[in-house]
């Protein structure tokens, strides 16, 4: 297996997202499963991408920076073609917060604590520095999720505040923390 260190991080395209759909499915069904943490705020039972989510990063992917509804998706493969991890940033829909962008990520169970996850979150950080109307790098993490809490923390991110009784998943409360980073 490559050294992390080697990977290169592409731009999905529309023709990677069948690919990228099977992926998120595979760690969809390990959410809160076995030593995995609760990461998603969906049912540990429902291990499927919706068809909601899938279209709105068929369509993300699709539009040009900067148009509406636009998604900036990177993807990390091994050699096989499996992908490993992936990060990508979109617009808030308001258009007077459109200086600030939120990030979501993942990794795939079997390539974690290999320094991937700070890579793809590094690329990202430097992307929105080297874009002039980008100013603010947000997130939103189950304040469960210690691991993925750690590394934005360690990119340095700052914690804008938690909300408690966020969610409700299989029963149980689950408490939302948002972060950012300011860009520039």
């Amino acid at each position: 297996m490559k050294s992390v260190l080697t990977m290169k991080i592409d731009v999905a395209t529309q023709s990677d997202m069948p690919d990228f759909f099977t992926y998120l499915t595979l760690q969809l069904a390990g959410n809160g499963r076995g030593d995995s943490p609760l990461f998603q705020p969906v049912s540990r039972d429902d291990s499927i991408v919706s068809v909601p989510t899938r279209q709105r990063f068929m369509q993300g992917v699709a539009m040009p920076m900067g148009e509406p509804g636009w998604r900036l998706l990177w993807l990390v493969k091994h050699e096989t073609g499996q992908i490993m991890g992936h990060v990508d940033i979109r617009p808030y829909e308001d258009e007077h917060c459109q200086h600030r962008v939120l990030l979501g990520m993942g990794v795939d169970s079997h390539y974690r604590r290999q320094g991937l996850g700070r890579l793809l979150l590094e690329h990202s950080i430097e992307f929105c520095r080297e874009q002039a109307h980008i100013s603010w790098l947000d997130l939103n993490v189950l304040s469960t999720n210690q691991g993925a809490k750690q590394l934005y923390l360690n990119a340095g991110f700052q914690v804008l505040g938690e909300i408690e009784d966020r969610y409700r998943i299989d029963g149980v409360s689950v408490a939302e923390t948002t972060m950012t980073l300011k860009t520039f």
